[in-house]
């Protein structure tokens, strides 16, 4: 069973706006919420994907181009987003 399964059948959730994240705790016990927290890389992967490749193009267009990281992670986005949308 996957970690987003076991979130989610006690009423929490990780969900994704763009490439921004929120963690809903649902009836999640504190135990709980901190192995969610404690395990969050893995769990974005889950509900997108692409997280790692948005991470790694981030990454390159900051420290090779030149970018702010809030610039990178947006353009990564697009990047991205546009990459998988074609493949679909």
């Amino acid at each position: 069973m996957s970690a987003l399964t076991r979130i989610r059948a006690h009423g929490g959730d990780v969900v994704r706006d763009g490439c921004q994240f929120r963690f809903r705790p649902g009836r999640l016990d504190d135990a709980a919420k901190a192995w969610v927290i404690s395990h969050i890389e893995e769990i974005k992967l889950e509900v997108w994907p692409a997280y790692g490749d948005w991470q790694e193009r981030a990454a390159i267009m900051e420290y090779d181009g030149g970018m702010s990281r809030a610039d990178a992670e947006r353009a990564a986005f697009d990047c991205v987003e546009g990459r998988y949308a074609d493949a679909a």
